[in-house]
């Protein structure tokens, strides 16, 4: 299989063998055919692709990179939009990227349509393929299905990409691949791929190297050292060594301890200046023998407060280490502080409160009420609630029922017949009131009969009227006047009403 596949930059004579000079060499070379653009949207779809499913960013710059040179309009904008799309892949387990046109035209600082068109020559390559298309449907509905609500708002689908590495891209790094289409998968490497691959791993092995920083100490340098210089200390072999008060064993913690650990640190590096960008871990690991020694935050920032500090410092996990080796090895670290009375206590929120409280108590409006209204207003409120706590005692429990006309009226007004059993309005809304069952049986008063007989002269009367209306409102005007009578007469005053 060749190292290579002949690009567009390519003379036209090492394809067809014209020259007489390079005859010779190409005709042992096999031709491999131009790569061809993909063009139709049909096999830009992850369903119909010949391109095969990548996973790791490195490897789709890799094939980016390569295949930039089969595309007469590609250059170093596809490759940054290809970059782009590599630092999102991390984000999905498949390597799936969404499009956000709108973050891709302020990540890169170029026009929309730019952005548009070189996503179209990634496809094209073969490096990317549609896995869903978008649209102007609101994603948020179909996230918070039943749930979705006005104040949800709208958001449109963005397009989905997968990342892909061609056939061409393959059998130019000599992969051998097993399967086709997107589901196809890398097995091994053939000879020229497998020697181009431990080269491309040396290459980033020596890369690494040569970036790598040596201690002062070994290798020579004119620029400052940002690491400390330590003055080297005789040691008096004949004084036997310091004991140390801390402990010098660095045991093994557990999980929740080294989580407690890296938080007490972070609080250090919130008090300490020149610990704000240094690793929290790396800290914890070297103020361990302090905080097993049972050092708290407070006196931590304290003691790395008074330690003289280079005006450089590299690395201050290091220098900590250190220093806290050297004085503990001369005794210059005091033990554990006790913990005092006076230590601040967890706050669950009450100091703030009093604060707040007792800040407007020092203001000349405060002042000027207690002087003058404190007093007198408090013994407005005791009164009043002295005046409610007497009208609560004497308050009755008996329900009253306000009615809108006399009780004995309302019942007088309907048949005798129909109420003499009945309960009252009053026991009815008062059964209610008390949740009980509603009493029967009443008596009637000696002076309902001459009520009854009021109510029907006044229905003897509204008759009569009815009847002399409609006979003035007919045209005929002789009317029997038994009729007339025998209507009248039942009131006993209105006989002569005709007359």
């Amino acid at each position: 299989m060749p190292d290579h596949i002949v690009g567009r930059h390519a003379s036209q004579n090492h394809e067809c063998g014209t020259n007489s000079r390079t005859s010779t060499k190409t005709s042992a070379r096999p031709v491999v055919r131009r790569f061809e653009l993909i063009t139709e949207r049909e096999a830009q779809e992850i369903e119909t692709t010949a391109s095969r499913q990548l996973r790791r960013a490195d490897t789709f710059l890799a094939a980016a990179r390569y295949m930039v040179r089969h595309h007469p309009k590609a250059g170093a904008t596809t490759i940054r939009l290809a970059a782009v799309f590599a630092s999102r892949m991390h984000r999905n387990r498949h390597g799936h990227i969404a499009f956000n046109l709108d973050a891709t035209v302020r990540e890169l600082g170029i026009s929309r349509r730019t952005v548009l068109n070189h996503a179209r020559y990634l496809r094209e390559l073969g490096l990317i393929v549609w896995v869903e298309h978008g649209s102007k449907r609101n994603v948020l509905r179909a996230r918070h299905g039943n749930a979705f609500g006005p104040g949800h708002g709208y958001r449109g689908t963005a397009s989905i990409y997968a990342p892909v590495a061609p056939p061409a891209w393959d059998q130019a790094q000599g992969h051998r691949i097993r399967g086709t289409g997107y589901r196809a998968r890398l097995i091994g490497f053939t000879v020229a791929g497998r020697d181009r691959a431990i080269a491309a791993v040396r290459r980033i092995a020596r890369t690494k190297h040569k970036n790598r920083r040596c201690t002062p100490s070994l290798v020579g340098t004119s620029a400052p050292s940002r690491q400390q210089v330590v003055a080297r200390v005789k040691k008096n072999t004949a004084q036997g060594r310091v004991p140390s008060t801390l402990a010098s064993a660095r045991g093994v913690l557990t999980p929740p301890e080294c989580q407690a650990a890296i938080v007490l640190t972070e609080r250090v590096q919130r008090e300490v200046w020149w610990l704000f960008d240094a690793c929290s871990r790396r800290l914890a690991y070297a103020l361990r023998p302090l905080i097993q020694a049972g050092w708290t935050a407070r006196h931590l920032a304290a003691e790395l407060a008074t330690w003289g500090v280079p005006a450089h410092l590299h690395d201050p996990a290091a220098y900590i280490h250190h220093e806290v080796s050297r004085r503990q090895h001369l005794a210059e670290l005091s033990p554990a502080p006790a913990a005092s009375a006076s230590a601040p206590r967890a706050d669950d929120g009450t100091r703030y409160e009093a604060m707040l409280r007792d800040r407007g108590r020092h203001t000349p409006a405060w002042q000027r009420y207690v002087e003058q209204g404190r007093h007198q207003l408090r013994a407005d409120l005791a009164e009043l609630r002295e005046r409610r706590r007497a009208h609560a005692e004497a308050a009755t429990t008996a329900y009253q029922p306000v009615l809108r006309e006399s009780e004995e009226a309302f019942l007088t007004s309907l048949p005798s017949e129909s109420w003499v059993d009945a309960p009252t309005p009053r026991d009815i809304y008062a059964a209610r009131a008390h949740r009980r069952a509603v009493g029967r049986g009443r008596v009637l008063l000696a002076a309902d009969d001459v009520w009854q007989e009021h109510l029907r002269d006044h229905i003897a009367a509204a008759q009569a009227c009815e009847i002399l209306r409609a006979q003035w409102a007919s045209e005929a005007v002789n009317v029997p006047s038994s009729a007339v009578e025998s209507a009248l007469d039942v009131g006993g005053e209105w006989r002569n009403v005709r007359d």
